[in-house]
Protein backbone atom coordinates (compact mmCIF):
# COMPACT_ATOMS: atom_id res chain seq x y z
CA UNK A 1 0.00 0.00 0.00
CA UNK A 2 1.23 3.10 -1.18
CA UNK A 3 1.12 6.59 0.92
CA UNK A 4 1.94 9.74 0.44
CA UNK A 5 1.86 13.12 1.64
CA UNK A 6 -0.52 16.24 0.28
CA UNK A 7 1.18 19.82 1.12
CA UNK A 8 -2.58 21.14 1.15
CA UNK A 9 -6.10 19.79 0.87
CA UNK A 10 -7.77 20.22 -2.48
CA UNK A 11 -11.80 19.34 -2.13
CA UNK A 12 -11.57 19.42 -6.27
CA UNK A 13 -9.51 16.45 -6.12
CA UNK A 14 -10.93 12.96 -7.30
CA UNK A 15 -10.94 10.26 -5.07
CA UNK A 16 -13.26 7.30 -3.37
CA UNK A 17 -13.46 8.19 -0.04
CA UNK A 18 -12.13 11.24 2.21
CA UNK A 19 -11.60 9.97 5.90
CA UNK A 20 -11.81 12.69 8.77
CA UNK A 21 -10.96 11.93 12.50
CA UNK A 22 -13.49 14.44 14.42
CA UNK A 23 -13.07 15.70 18.23
CA UNK A 24 -16.33 14.21 20.05
CA UNK A 25 -19.37 17.28 20.21
CA UNK A 26 -16.75 19.49 17.99
CA UNK A 27 -18.46 18.42 14.89
CA UNK A 28 -18.91 21.66 13.02
CA UNK A 29 -16.39 23.21 15.16
CA UNK A 30 -14.20 21.39 12.75
CA UNK A 31 -12.36 23.93 10.29
CA UNK A 32 -12.27 21.54 7.60
CA UNK A 33 -15.57 20.10 8.76
CA UNK A 34 -17.23 22.84 8.29
CA UNK A 35 -15.36 24.04 5.09
CA UNK A 36 -17.26 20.97 3.61
CA UNK A 37 -20.69 21.55 5.06
CA UNK A 38 -20.49 24.31 3.33
CA UNK A 39 -19.41 23.31 -0.19
CA UNK A 40 -22.65 21.14 0.45
CA UNK A 41 -24.86 23.46 1.19
CA UNK A 42 -25.34 21.99 5.16
CA UNK A 43 -25.90 18.35 4.30
CA UNK A 44 -23.02 17.94 7.28
CA UNK A 45 -25.13 19.53 9.31
CA UNK A 46 -28.26 18.11 8.62
CA UNK A 47 -26.89 14.03 8.36
CA UNK A 48 -25.22 14.82 11.97
CA UNK A 49 -28.43 16.02 13.52
CA UNK A 50 -30.66 13.23 12.28
CA UNK A 51 -28.05 10.50 12.71
CA UNK A 52 -27.45 12.28 16.36
CA UNK A 53 -23.84 11.75 14.95
CA UNK A 54 -21.68 13.33 18.08
CA UNK A 55 -18.41 12.11 17.37
CA UNK A 56 -18.26 9.34 20.15
CA UNK A 57 -15.69 6.72 20.15
CA UNK A 58 -16.89 4.12 17.06
CA UNK A 59 -19.34 6.87 15.99
CA UNK A 60 -19.64 7.27 11.98
CA UNK A 61 -20.96 9.68 9.50
CA UNK A 62 -20.10 8.58 6.21
CA UNK A 63 -21.81 10.18 2.72
CA UNK A 64 -22.01 10.53 -0.48
CA UNK A 65 -21.31 13.69 -2.29
CA UNK A 66 -23.10 13.66 -5.14
CA UNK A 67 -20.56 14.67 -7.37
CA UNK A 68 -20.61 18.24 -5.62
CA UNK A 69 -16.88 17.97 -4.26
CA UNK A 70 -13.89 15.77 -5.59
CA UNK A 71 -14.46 12.69 -3.16
CA UNK A 72 -17.07 10.64 -4.05
CA UNK A 73 -17.54 9.77 0.10
CA UNK A 74 -16.73 11.69 3.28
CA UNK A 75 -16.67 9.54 6.17
CA UNK A 76 -16.58 11.45 10.11
CA UNK A 77 -14.74 9.16 12.00
CA UNK A 78 -15.68 9.91 16.44
CA UNK A 79 -12.27 10.40 18.11
CA UNK A 80 -14.03 10.47 21.71
CA UNK A 81 -13.47 13.37 24.24
CA UNK A 82 -9.74 15.05 23.31
CA UNK A 83 -8.77 14.50 27.06
CA UNK A 84 -9.01 11.20 26.22
CA UNK A 85 -6.71 10.87 23.13
CA UNK A 86 -4.10 8.43 22.75
CA UNK A 87 -1.97 6.23 20.04
CA UNK A 88 -4.77 3.82 20.58
CA UNK A 89 -7.52 6.14 20.09
CA UNK A 90 -6.12 6.72 16.40
CA UNK A 91 -5.18 3.23 16.03
CA UNK A 92 -8.81 2.17 16.55
CA UNK A 93 -10.01 5.18 14.58
CA UNK A 94 -7.39 4.22 11.20
CA UNK A 95 -9.23 0.59 11.47
CA UNK A 96 -12.77 2.14 12.04
CA UNK A 97 -11.73 3.63 8.51
CA UNK A 98 -10.68 0.42 6.92
CA UNK A 99 -14.00 -0.67 7.62
CA UNK A 100 -15.19 1.84 5.35
CA UNK A 101 -12.92 1.48 2.67
CA UNK A 102 -13.49 -2.11 2.71
CA UNK A 103 -17.40 -1.57 2.62
CA UNK A 104 -17.27 0.70 -0.28
CA UNK A 105 -14.59 -0.96 -1.97
CA UNK A 106 -12.45 2.35 -2.23
CA UNK A 107 -9.99 2.26 -4.91
CA UNK A 108 -8.21 5.34 -3.09
CA UNK A 109 -8.39 7.57 -0.01
CA UNK A 110 -7.32 10.64 1.64
CA UNK A 111 -7.14 10.21 5.39
CA UNK A 112 -7.01 13.76 7.18
CA UNK A 113 -4.51 13.95 10.71
CA UNK A 114 -4.82 16.48 12.27
CA UNK A 115 -3.36 18.16 15.54
CA UNK A 116 -6.12 19.02 18.47
CA UNK A 117 -5.40 21.97 20.64
CA UNK A 118 -3.37 21.04 23.77
CA UNK A 119 -2.64 16.60 23.76
CA UNK A 120 0.61 15.67 24.25
CA UNK A 121 0.43 13.67 20.84
CA UNK A 122 2.37 14.72 18.18
CA UNK A 123 1.57 15.30 14.51
CA UNK A 124 3.84 12.01 13.34
CA UNK A 125 2.01 10.37 16.72
CA UNK A 126 -1.24 10.48 14.78
CA UNK A 127 -0.13 9.71 11.22
CA UNK A 128 1.84 6.87 12.48
CA UNK A 129 -1.20 5.39 14.31
CA UNK A 130 -3.91 6.03 11.82
CA UNK A 131 -1.42 4.52 8.88
CA UNK A 132 -0.88 1.89 11.28
CA UNK A 133 -4.46 0.77 12.49
CA UNK A 134 -6.23 1.48 8.61
CA UNK A 135 -3.20 -0.75 7.22
CA UNK A 136 -4.71 -3.93 9.65
CA UNK A 137 -7.67 -3.02 9.71
CA UNK A 138 -7.95 -4.47 5.73
CA UNK A 139 -6.10 -7.42 6.60
CA UNK A 140 -8.08 -10.48 6.09
CA UNK A 141 -7.06 -14.21 5.47
CA UNK A 142 -8.79 -15.05 2.78
CA UNK A 143 -5.96 -17.34 0.59
CA UNK A 144 -8.63 -20.32 0.77
CA UNK A 145 -11.82 -18.39 -0.40
CA UNK A 146 -12.62 -19.30 -4.02
CA UNK A 147 -12.80 -15.84 -6.26
CA UNK A 148 -16.40 -16.18 -7.50
CA UNK A 149 -17.87 -16.99 -4.18
CA UNK A 150 -19.52 -13.21 -3.40
CA UNK A 151 -16.89 -10.69 -3.34
CA UNK A 152 -13.48 -11.10 -4.51
CA UNK A 153 -10.94 -10.58 -1.89
CA UNK A 154 -9.76 -6.71 -1.43
CA UNK A 155 -6.64 -5.49 -0.64
CA UNK A 156 -7.26 -2.09 0.08
CA UNK A 157 -7.14 0.95 -1.85
CA UNK A 158 -4.07 1.32 -4.29
CA UNK A 159 -2.89 4.81 -2.59
CA UNK A 160 -3.22 7.06 0.29
CA UNK A 161 -2.94 10.07 0.67
CA UNK A 162 -2.67 11.90 4.33
CA UNK A 163 -3.16 15.35 5.10
CA UNK A 164 -1.74 16.41 8.33
CA UNK A 165 -2.88 20.34 9.51
CA UNK A 166 -3.35 21.69 13.32
CA UNK A 167 -6.05 22.52 14.63
CA UNK A 168 -7.58 25.70 12.04
CA UNK A 169 -7.00 23.26 9.64
CA UNK A 170 -3.70 24.81 8.39
CA UNK A 171 -1.03 22.95 7.00
CA UNK A 172 2.09 22.13 9.46
CA UNK A 173 5.04 23.24 7.75
CA UNK A 174 8.92 21.44 8.16
CA UNK A 175 7.24 18.14 9.14
CA UNK A 176 7.19 15.96 6.04
CA UNK A 177 10.78 14.55 6.99
CA UNK A 178 8.99 13.48 10.13
CA UNK A 179 5.78 12.37 8.58
CA UNK A 180 7.60 10.38 6.17
CA UNK A 181 9.74 8.77 9.15
CA UNK A 182 6.24 8.00 11.04
CA UNK A 183 4.63 6.41 8.06
CA UNK A 184 7.36 4.42 7.30
CA UNK A 185 7.57 3.21 10.95
CA UNK A 186 4.09 2.45 10.91
CA UNK A 187 3.71 0.35 7.77
CA UNK A 188 7.11 -1.84 8.49
CA UNK A 189 5.43 -2.73 11.98
CA UNK A 190 2.33 -3.16 10.58
CA UNK A 191 3.17 -5.75 7.61
CA UNK A 192 5.27 -7.44 10.31
CA UNK A 193 1.91 -7.75 12.32
CA UNK A 194 0.00 -9.40 8.95
CA UNK A 195 3.44 -11.35 8.79
CA UNK A 196 2.37 -13.39 12.02
CA UNK A 197 -1.01 -13.05 11.42
CA UNK A 198 -0.37 -14.96 8.36
CA UNK A 199 1.83 -17.31 10.20
CA UNK A 200 -1.24 -18.51 12.70
CA UNK A 201 -3.77 -18.31 10.60
CA UNK A 202 -2.90 -20.37 8.15
CA UNK A 203 -3.87 -23.98 8.20
CA UNK A 204 -1.76 -27.18 10.32
CA UNK A 205 -1.48 -29.26 7.53
CA UNK A 206 0.48 -26.75 5.91
CA UNK A 207 1.50 -24.81 8.83
CA UNK A 208 4.02 -27.72 10.53
CA UNK A 209 7.13 -27.04 12.68
CA UNK A 210 9.32 -27.73 9.40
CA UNK A 211 7.51 -25.11 7.70
CA UNK A 212 7.49 -22.39 10.40
CA UNK A 213 11.25 -22.86 9.96
CA UNK A 214 11.40 -22.23 6.72
CA UNK A 215 9.11 -19.02 7.23
CA UNK A 216 11.23 -17.94 9.86
CA UNK A 217 14.32 -18.54 7.46
CA UNK A 218 13.11 -16.89 3.99
CA UNK A 219 11.44 -13.53 6.74
CA UNK A 220 14.90 -13.43 7.74
CA UNK A 221 17.10 -13.51 4.55
CA UNK A 222 18.11 -10.43 3.23
CA UNK A 223 18.37 -7.99 6.29
CA UNK A 224 21.65 -6.93 7.34
CA UNK A 225 22.83 -8.75 10.77
CA UNK A 226 20.06 -10.79 10.76
CA UNK A 227 20.89 -14.55 10.87
CA UNK A 228 19.05 -17.82 10.99
CA UNK A 229 19.70 -21.29 12.79
CA UNK A 230 17.42 -23.87 12.41
CA UNK A 231 18.07 -27.93 14.27
CA UNK A 232 16.38 -30.80 13.23
CA UNK A 233 15.36 -33.75 15.39
CA UNK A 234 19.00 -35.34 15.70
CA UNK A 235 20.87 -31.73 16.16
CA UNK A 236 17.91 -31.09 19.06
CA UNK A 237 18.81 -34.71 20.11
CA UNK A 238 22.45 -33.92 20.81
CA UNK A 239 21.12 -30.57 22.74
CA UNK A 240 19.74 -32.57 24.58
CA UNK A 241 16.50 -30.95 24.15
CA UNK A 242 14.36 -34.08 25.23
CA UNK A 243 11.59 -31.76 26.73
CA UNK A 244 10.62 -30.37 23.24
CA UNK A 245 11.51 -33.50 21.79
CA UNK A 246 9.17 -35.60 23.65
CA UNK A 247 6.22 -33.29 23.21
CA UNK A 248 6.79 -33.83 19.32
CA UNK A 249 7.33 -37.39 19.08
CA UNK A 250 3.75 -38.55 18.55
CA UNK A 251 3.40 -36.97 15.23
CA UNK A 252 4.34 -37.47 11.69
CA UNK A 253 5.82 -34.15 11.54
CA UNK A 254 9.18 -33.42 13.01
CA UNK A 255 9.77 -30.84 15.38
CA UNK A 256 12.01 -27.93 14.92
CA UNK A 257 14.30 -25.43 16.50
CA UNK A 258 14.75 -21.77 15.23
CA UNK A 259 17.18 -19.39 16.41
CA UNK A 260 16.88 -16.18 14.71
CA UNK A 261 19.87 -13.34 15.90
CA UNK A 262 20.22 -9.86 15.05
CA UNK A 263 24.05 -8.59 15.65
CA UNK A 264 23.96 -5.21 14.14
CA UNK A 265 26.79 -4.13 12.72
CA UNK A 266 28.18 -1.39 15.22
CA UNK A 267 26.88 -3.00 18.34
CA UNK A 268 30.02 -4.88 19.82
CA UNK A 269 29.49 -8.81 20.42
CA UNK A 270 29.84 -8.54 23.73
CA UNK A 271 27.17 -6.16 24.36
CA UNK A 272 23.91 -7.27 26.43
CA UNK A 273 21.48 -9.98 24.11
CA UNK A 274 17.82 -9.48 25.01
CA UNK A 275 15.82 -12.91 24.18
CA UNK A 276 12.77 -13.27 23.14
CA UNK A 277 11.12 -16.75 23.51
CA UNK A 278 7.87 -17.96 21.57
CA UNK A 279 5.94 -20.59 22.25
CA UNK A 280 5.68 -22.74 18.51
CA UNK A 281 3.10 -25.75 19.00
CA UNK A 282 2.22 -25.47 15.44
CA UNK A 283 -0.92 -27.64 16.11
CA UNK A 284 -1.80 -29.31 19.72
CA UNK A 285 -4.28 -31.93 20.01
CA UNK A 286 -3.68 -32.48 23.46
CA UNK A 287 -1.51 -35.27 22.77
CA UNK A 288 -2.66 -38.47 24.80
CA UNK A 289 -4.81 -36.52 26.86
CA UNK A 290 -6.95 -35.73 24.19
CA UNK A 291 -8.45 -32.41 23.95
CA UNK A 292 -12.92 -32.20 23.23
CA UNK A 293 -13.65 -31.37 19.84
CA UNK A 294 -14.93 -27.29 20.25
CA UNK A 295 -11.19 -26.89 22.46
CA UNK A 296 -9.48 -28.48 19.75
CA UNK A 297 -11.03 -25.86 16.65
CA UNK A 298 -8.72 -23.58 16.87
CA UNK A 299 -5.37 -24.82 17.87
CA UNK A 300 -3.32 -24.08 15.03
CA UNK A 301 -3.43 -20.98 16.85
CA UNK A 302 -1.35 -22.34 19.09
CA UNK A 303 2.29 -20.86 17.83
CA UNK A 304 0.90 -17.53 18.09
CA UNK A 305 4.32 -16.59 20.62
CA UNK A 306 6.30 -18.36 17.92
CA UNK A 307 4.94 -16.09 15.55
CA UNK A 308 4.72 -12.75 17.31
CA UNK A 309 8.65 -12.86 18.55
CA UNK A 310 9.97 -14.04 14.68
CA UNK A 311 8.18 -11.55 13.14
CA UNK A 312 9.12 -8.85 16.27
CA UNK A 313 12.84 -9.24 15.23
CA UNK A 314 12.97 -9.02 11.30
CA UNK A 315 11.37 -5.61 12.45
CA UNK A 316 13.68 -4.89 14.00
CA UNK A 317 16.36 -5.52 12.51
CA UNK A 318 14.32 -3.85 9.23
CA UNK A 319 14.27 -0.49 11.82
CA UNK A 320 17.93 -0.84 12.31
CA UNK A 321 18.32 -1.41 16.12
CA UNK A 322 21.16 -0.89 17.99
CA UNK A 323 20.68 -3.83 20.03
CA UNK A 324 21.35 -7.17 20.01
CA UNK A 325 18.72 -9.62 20.31
CA UNK A 326 17.71 -13.22 19.66
CA UNK A 327 14.08 -14.60 18.81
CA UNK A 328 13.94 -18.79 19.65
CA UNK A 329 11.31 -20.91 19.23
CA UNK A 330 11.27 -25.06 19.89
CA UNK A 331 8.72 -25.66 16.68
CA UNK A 332 6.90 -29.06 17.82
CA UNK A 333 3.06 -30.62 16.68
CA UNK A 334 1.57 -32.50 19.95
CA UNK A 335 -0.33 -35.52 18.37
CA UNK A 336 -1.39 -38.89 19.89
CA UNK A 337 0.26 -41.67 17.98
CA UNK A 338 1.85 -44.98 19.55
CA UNK A 339 5.02 -43.26 19.44
CA UNK A 340 3.61 -40.14 21.81
CA UNK A 341 4.60 -39.00 25.33
CA UNK A 342 2.41 -40.84 28.30
CA UNK A 343 1.42 -39.38 31.34
CA UNK A 344 3.68 -41.16 34.41
CA UNK A 345 6.70 -39.70 31.83
CA UNK A 346 9.91 -38.31 32.94
CA UNK A 347 11.69 -36.22 30.78
CA UNK A 348 14.96 -34.02 31.05
CA UNK A 349 15.33 -30.10 29.61
CA UNK A 350 18.13 -29.06 28.08
CA UNK A 351 19.41 -27.41 31.61
CA UNK A 352 18.94 -31.03 33.13
CA UNK A 353 16.04 -30.56 35.15
CA UNK A 354 13.43 -33.41 35.15
CA UNK A 355 9.88 -33.49 34.41
CA UNK A 356 7.23 -35.62 35.20
CA UNK A 357 4.36 -35.68 32.69
CA UNK A 358 1.46 -34.98 34.49
CA UNK A 359 -0.78 -34.40 31.29
CA UNK A 360 0.43 -34.34 27.90
CA UNK A 361 -1.79 -31.04 27.04
CA UNK A 362 -0.19 -29.25 29.32
CA UNK A 363 2.97 -29.34 26.64
CA UNK A 364 4.13 -25.53 25.71
CA UNK A 365 5.72 -25.11 29.26
CA UNK A 366 7.89 -28.44 27.95
CA UNK A 367 8.84 -26.53 24.69
CA UNK A 368 9.63 -23.47 26.67
CA UNK A 369 11.48 -25.10 29.28
CA UNK A 370 14.27 -25.99 26.60
CA UNK A 371 13.65 -22.62 24.80
CA UNK A 372 14.20 -20.85 27.54
CA UNK A 373 17.75 -22.77 28.57
CA UNK A 374 18.82 -22.33 25.12
CA UNK A 375 18.19 -18.45 25.02
CA UNK A 376 20.19 -18.04 28.56
CA UNK A 377 22.41 -21.22 29.05
CA UNK A 378 23.67 -21.20 25.08
CA UNK A 379 22.85 -17.36 23.47
CA UNK A 380 23.51 -16.02 27.69
CA UNK A 381 20.69 -13.73 27.13
CA UNK A 382 20.70 -10.60 29.75
CA UNK A 383 17.25 -10.41 29.87
CA UNK A 384 14.51 -12.42 28.37
CA UNK A 385 10.95 -12.58 27.94
CA UNK A 386 8.67 -15.45 27.03
CA UNK A 387 5.09 -15.14 24.45
CA UNK A 388 2.75 -17.97 24.58
CA UNK A 389 -0.55 -19.33 24.56
CA UNK A 390 0.05 -20.77 27.80
CA UNK A 391 -3.44 -21.28 29.87
CA UNK A 392 -7.15 -21.18 29.49
CA UNK A 393 -7.06 -20.10 32.90
CA UNK A 394 -5.50 -16.93 32.03
CA UNK A 395 -8.42 -16.45 29.70
CA UNK A 396 -10.67 -17.04 32.73
CA UNK A 397 -9.23 -14.69 34.77
CA UNK A 398 -8.51 -11.86 32.17
CA UNK A 399 -10.97 -12.29 29.40
CA UNK A 400 -10.09 -12.50 25.52
CA UNK A 401 -8.14 -9.08 25.18
CA UNK A 402 -5.91 -9.07 27.94
CA UNK A 403 -2.98 -11.17 28.45
CA UNK A 404 -1.20 -12.26 32.03
CA UNK A 405 2.43 -10.65 32.57
CA UNK A 406 4.64 -12.15 35.30
CA UNK A 407 8.21 -11.81 36.08
CA UNK A 408 11.03 -12.00 38.61
CA UNK A 409 12.75 -8.80 38.54
CA UNK A 410 10.46 -5.74 39.63
CA UNK A 411 12.63 -2.84 37.51
CA UNK A 412 12.60 -5.28 34.21
CA UNK A 413 8.71 -6.27 34.50
CA UNK A 414 7.82 -2.53 34.75
CA UNK A 415 10.26 -1.53 31.43
CA UNK A 416 7.80 -4.53 29.70
CA UNK A 417 4.12 -3.41 31.37
CA UNK A 418 5.54 0.70 30.16
CA UNK A 419 6.43 -0.91 26.42
CA UNK A 420 3.10 -2.59 26.17
CA UNK A 421 0.85 0.70 27.60
CA UNK A 422 3.10 2.45 24.99
CA UNK A 423 2.37 -0.36 22.27
CA UNK A 424 -1.73 -0.43 22.89
CA UNK A 425 -1.35 -3.98 23.83
CA UNK A 426 -3.42 -4.78 26.93
CA UNK A 427 -1.84 -6.98 29.96
CA UNK A 428 -2.51 -7.23 33.20
CA UNK A 429 0.40 -8.39 36.23
CA UNK A 430 -0.32 -11.35 38.09
CA UNK A 431 1.74 -12.76 41.02
CA UNK A 432 4.26 -15.76 41.23
CA UNK A 433 2.77 -16.72 44.22
CA UNK A 434 5.67 -19.06 46.21
CA UNK A 435 3.19 -20.50 48.33
CA UNK A 436 1.93 -22.21 45.01
CA UNK A 437 5.28 -23.97 44.06
CA UNK A 438 4.13 -26.56 46.30
CA UNK A 439 1.58 -27.08 44.01
CA UNK A 440 4.03 -28.65 40.80
CA UNK A 441 6.25 -30.57 43.31
CA UNK A 442 6.76 -33.97 41.96
CA UNK A 443 8.19 -37.06 44.46
CA UNK A 444 9.30 -38.58 41.95
CA UNK A 445 10.90 -36.00 39.40
CA UNK A 446 12.50 -31.98 39.94
CA UNK A 447 9.23 -30.46 39.01
CA UNK A 448 5.50 -31.78 37.49
CA UNK A 449 4.66 -30.08 34.10
CA UNK A 450 0.61 -29.68 36.11
CA UNK A 451 -0.88 -28.46 39.09
CA UNK A 452 -2.17 -30.39 41.87
CA UNK A 453 -4.99 -28.36 42.30
CA UNK A 454 -6.95 -26.78 39.35
CA UNK A 455 -6.52 -23.15 40.83
CA UNK A 456 -4.27 -20.91 40.05
CA UNK A 457 -3.48 -22.26 36.68
CA UNK A 458 -1.76 -19.69 35.01
CA UNK A 459 0.39 -18.74 37.85
CA UNK A 460 1.24 -22.44 38.43
CA UNK A 461 2.35 -22.54 34.54
CA UNK A 462 4.54 -19.64 35.11
CA UNK A 463 6.31 -20.91 38.53
CA UNK A 464 7.11 -24.02 36.00
CA UNK A 465 8.70 -21.84 33.37
CA UNK A 466 10.42 -19.71 36.25
CA UNK A 467 12.71 -23.12 37.41
CA UNK A 468 14.39 -22.37 33.52
CA UNK A 469 15.09 -19.08 34.31
CA UNK A 470 16.92 -18.92 37.61
CA UNK A 471 18.03 -15.70 38.59
CA UNK A 472 18.34 -13.95 35.18
CA UNK A 473 15.52 -11.21 34.36
CA UNK A 474 12.74 -12.22 33.05
CA UNK A 475 9.06 -11.78 31.92
CA UNK A 476 6.62 -13.90 30.84
CA UNK A 477 3.68 -13.15 28.85
CA UNK A 478 0.34 -15.49 28.88
CA UNK A 479 -1.20 -14.61 25.26
CA UNK A 480 -4.36 -17.44 25.45
CA UNK A 481 -6.61 -14.28 25.42
CA UNK A 482 -5.60 -11.72 23.17
CA UNK A 483 -3.55 -14.73 20.04
CA UNK A 484 -6.62 -15.21 18.96
CA UNK A 485 -10.21 -13.09 18.06
CA UNK A 486 -13.72 -14.74 18.16
CA UNK A 487 -15.17 -11.87 16.21
CA UNK A 488 -14.08 -8.52 14.81
CA UNK A 489 -12.19 -5.97 16.79
CA UNK A 490 -11.36 -2.43 15.94
CA UNK A 491 -8.64 -3.18 13.50
CA UNK A 492 -8.71 -7.07 14.30
CA UNK A 493 -10.52 -9.68 12.20
CA UNK A 494 -11.08 -13.01 13.44
CA UNK A 495 -8.13 -15.37 13.82
CA UNK A 496 -4.91 -14.52 14.41
CA UNK A 497 -4.00 -10.88 15.75
CA UNK A 498 -0.54 -10.54 16.15
CA UNK A 499 -0.78 -9.50 19.84
CA UNK A 500 2.89 -8.69 21.81
CA UNK A 501 4.48 -7.79 18.70
CA UNK A 502 4.22 -3.78 19.01
CA UNK A 503 5.17 -4.61 22.34
CA UNK A 504 8.62 -6.18 21.85
CA UNK A 505 9.57 -3.68 19.16
CA UNK A 506 8.71 -0.79 21.87
CA UNK A 507 10.08 -3.21 24.03
CA UNK A 508 13.66 -3.23 21.75
CA UNK A 509 13.52 0.40 21.19
CA UNK A 510 13.91 1.51 24.51
CA UNK A 511 16.20 -0.60 25.35
CA UNK A 512 18.32 0.15 22.23
CA UNK A 513 17.90 3.49 23.52
CA UNK A 514 19.40 3.12 26.90
CA UNK A 515 21.68 1.31 25.71
CA UNK A 516 23.26 4.30 23.74
CA UNK A 517 22.64 6.83 26.44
Amino acid sequence: MKFKILEKLDLKAPCSILLIPVLQDKVLENPLVARIDRALRGVIAQLADQENFKAKTRQSLNFNTMGKIGPKRVCLLGLGAAEKLKHETYRRTGGLGADWLRKFRAEDATVVCQVPKGIKLTVGDIAGAVVEGLRLGLYRFDKYKSKDDGEPPYGGPGGVSLFCCDARGKVMKGVKPTLEAAVRRALTLAEGVITARELVNEIPEVMTPAELAERARKLSSGIKGLSCRILDEKEMAAEKMDAALAVGRGSENRPRFIELLYEPPKVPKTAPLFAMVGKGVTFDSGGLNIKAGEAMATMKMDMSGAAAVISAITIIARLGFPLRCAAVVAAVENMPSGRSYRPDDIVRAMNGTTIEVGNTDAEGRLTLADALSWAIHKLGAARVIDLATLTGACVVALGPTTAGIFGNDPGWLATVQQASAEAGEKCCNLPLDEDMKEDIKSEIADVKNISATRSGGAITASLFLQKFVKETPWVHLDIAGPAWAEKKRHYEPVGGTGYGIRTLVRLAESLAAKSGE
